[in-house]
This record gives C-alpha cells, structure tokens and sequence, in this order.
C-alpha cells in the first residue's frame, strides 16, 4: 500500500507543478541531448518502437490467444485489463492536463499531448506484468528467475529514457508515466489475486 501512496504522491506533485518544471527538464533534456550519437539515435529508435503499440498490442493478441487456447480465460482478461485500461488512463490523463510535447530539437515527428508520457507509462504497466508473470513461472519451476525482473525494468527504464533522448516528452513526463504505470501495475497484481485466489498469485501458467 505505501508503494502506491508514494506513486500516488509522486505523480500528484509533478501533474501539479507540470507547468512550472521548466528549469529542470531544461536541465536535463540539455543533458541528455548533449551525448546524442548516430549509432544511440537509431538504438533508442528501436528501443522507443519496442514501446509502442505496434509491438505491445500483437504482444497482447498471441498471449491472450494462447491463454484463451489453454482456458486461462481471466488470465487472458487480466492481460487485456492490463494495456488496454492502462492505454485509456493515459489518453484520459493526457486530455486531463493537456501539456504540449517539447519542441526543440526532436529527432521524431510525433503527435498528441505530452503529459504523462505513454511510452513510459504503458510499458512501467504492461512490460512489468509481462516480467512478473515470467518471474513467477520460472521461480515455481526452481529457476533462478531474477534477472527477468532486471531485464524488464532496465527495458521499461530504457524506454522512458529514449522519449526524452529523442526529443519528444520532457523528463517530468516520462517519471509521471512511470509512476501512473507503476500503480496500473500494482492494481493489475491486485486483479490478479481477486480473480485466480485459488491459485495464488504464483500459478499463473
């Protein structure tokens, strides 16, 4: 529960004070700018596709699929609950604060409202399910499953990293998305144990 006061808070503040972060994201938008590269730029490219929904929603399709196929069905629902709920809080958080993209120096023509970033928010909520799930079933097998988690979140966390690298959402941005993801993410774990209590959350396979 304090996990998602913290985010709560977290969030909260920057949706509050949005408008007057100026000096920092100019700070380290100045920063991270200052270390772009060819082969970087066309690295974090394909680390922002990753984090789009022309990967996450085919990702979404052959799960849902094969759970649907193996009669998962609320884990199939709670995958589809997952980044589709996440995707329209976004679109409704954005609307919300109506906070235009940053427009110097992007590396990509993108559209739509900036704050918070969907990329960082989508990915902190379906990419860390995705890691959860495959933790649980590697660590009921007696594998060492760690990493999973590493490698999920040093995605999620790459992902939020290339939107500001590239020009197209300010730091502030991305942190919100990471912290509205972080407690989708969270709600999404606790419709997990609500639907499947007879499982536990640990046979999800």
């Amino acid at each position: 529960m304090w996990i998602v006061i913290l985010l709560l808070a977290l969030f909260s503040v920057l949706g509050f004070l949005h408008d007057t972060l100026t000096r920092f994201d100019t700070t380290v938008m100045q920063h991270v700018w200052g270390i772009r590269s060819e082969w970087l730029t066309d690295f974090l490219i394909f680390i922002t596709y990753v984090g789009s929904a022309y990967v996450s929603i085919p990702i979404l399709i052959l799960l849902g699929v094969y759970f649907l196929v193996n009669k998962r069905i609320k884990l199939a629902l709670v995958l589809i609950f997952n980044l589709i709920g996440v995707r329209l809080a976004n679109g409704l958080l954005k609307n919300g604060f109506d906070r235009t993209r940053p427009d110097d120096n992007p590396l990509l023509d993108v559209g739509g409202l900036s704050f918070p970033s969907g990329h960082a928010m989508n990915s902190a909520a379906f990419i860390g399910f995705l890691g959860y799930l495959i933790w649980t079933y590697l660590s009921k097998k007696g594998k060492q499953a760690g990493y999973v988690l590493v490698a999920a979140w040093a995605l999620v966390f790459l992902i939020g990293f290339s939107r500001v690298y590239l020009g197209v959402h300010f730091p502030s941005d991305v942190i919100a998305g990471f912290s509205a993801g972080g407690i989708w993410l969270i709600l999404t774990l606790v419709l997990l144990r609500v639907l499947m209590p007879e499982r536990g959350i640990n046979k999800v396979e």
